[in-house]
């Protein structure tokens, strides 16, 4: 897959995102996929778009992202590296987005939620996982990203010890999939290719699902609190100097299945998310064709011209980070 984006001049990092000329508004209807109760979710191939329409988007998102946490990485470079940007919109405001990768491999791909995250007036909604499972289905059903291979590796990767948890507490990925608390030596192989592409080292070699420095000084719950402390269990697949909250240490949750059952498992939560929505909309309708969803613009890359009096948007943040975010998000659904 190729990129089509340009390089950005960082000396203009000054913009009203409501205002950038050229951009298309947040509920572009090229972009959109499904609504359901008043919300909207959307999908933006990164890969194929122009840059230069979606910059109000871009500009949108990186809002949610800084109420959420504290971004190690400027949210542009950030989304350079990712693959599709889907969001849900509400009222011409955007509420929560999603950021994902694919990095395959043989037949087996591995399939990275980097980052999803609500504002947290709109949580408590079910918001992330409809975001979540609409932008798998239109990876798996919509697009030819995923043609070939056997089998799908969700990966998650959290500094927040609940959403650490309640991937242990999921008995039954233990019991019926290869994951990270009962890896085979082909997934912890495949997650060594992840770290070399990614540039991530580990805490302590013995413990490969356990990656150094990702998200340094970002959590910024009380690590005091019994809501945030990591189980006996979990504490047992760590190395006794894993450090959450200073170095920003994070845990990889991954989880080996066939296609087949990953298409089975979206489908049936589609089903209960959209009901007939799903059943008949042509973005990712169960009915409908497999199309390209967003446009393929071809213009070279345009730097507006800079907007006086509003704050920079530039934040720092990890080198290839992953999906811290999903903990802003999951963990209060």
């Amino acid at each position: 897959m190729q990129q089509s984006y340009g390089t950005m001049n960082h000396d203009f990092e000054k913009w009203d995102f409501e205002g950038a000329p050229g951009c298309v508004p947040v509920n572009c209807q090229d972009f959109l996929i499904l609504s359901n109760k008043g919300f909207n979710y959307y999908v933006i191939d990164l890969k194929l778009v122009d840059w230069n329409k979606i910059w109000n988007i871009i500009k949108a998102c990186e809002a949610v992202e800084n109420e959420c946490w504290k971004a190690q990485e400027n949210f542009f470079d950030y989304l350079k590296k990712c693959d599709v940007l889907s969001y849900t919109e509400k009222d011409g405001r955007i509420i929560a987005f999603d950021a994902v990768t694919l990095l395959c491999s043989g037949t087996t791909c591995i399939y990275s939620n980097d980052e999803t995250m609500v504002l947290k007036a709109y949580r408590g909604k079910d918001i992330a996982r409809k975001l979540v499972m609409a932008t798998c289905e239109w990876y798996l059903t919509k697009t030819d990203y995923l043609k070939g291979m056997k089998h799908i590796i969700f990966l998650s990767i959290s500094a927040n010890p609940r959403v650490v948890n309640g991937y242990f507490k999921n008995s039954y990925t233990r019991i019926l999939f290869d994951c990270s608390f009962k890896p085979s030596k082909q997934l912890i192989a495949l997650k060594e290719e992840y770290c070399r592409k990614h540039n991530i080292s580990l805490v302590h070699k013995d413990y490969p699902f356990c990656m150094k420095n990702l998200f340094p000084g970002s959590n910024n719950f009380d690590c005091q609190d019994p809501r945030f402390q990591f189980s006996r269990e979990v504490k047992a697949s760590m190395p006794p100097d894993f450090d959450h909250m200073i170095r920003g240490d994070a845990f990889a949750f991954m989880m080996k299945v066939s296609k087949a059952a990953a298409r089975s498992v979206v489908m049936l939560f589609m089903l209960l998310d959209f009901g007939k929505n799903y059943l008949s909309r042509k973005g990712v309708g169960l009915f409908s064709s497999k199309k390209q969803i967003a446009p393929t613009y071809t213009e070279t890359w345009q730097t507006p011209e800079p907007v006086e009096n509003t704050p920079p948007i530039g934040v720092v943040r990890a080198p290839d980070k992953a999906s811290q975010g999903i903990s802003a998000s999951l963990s209060q659904q």
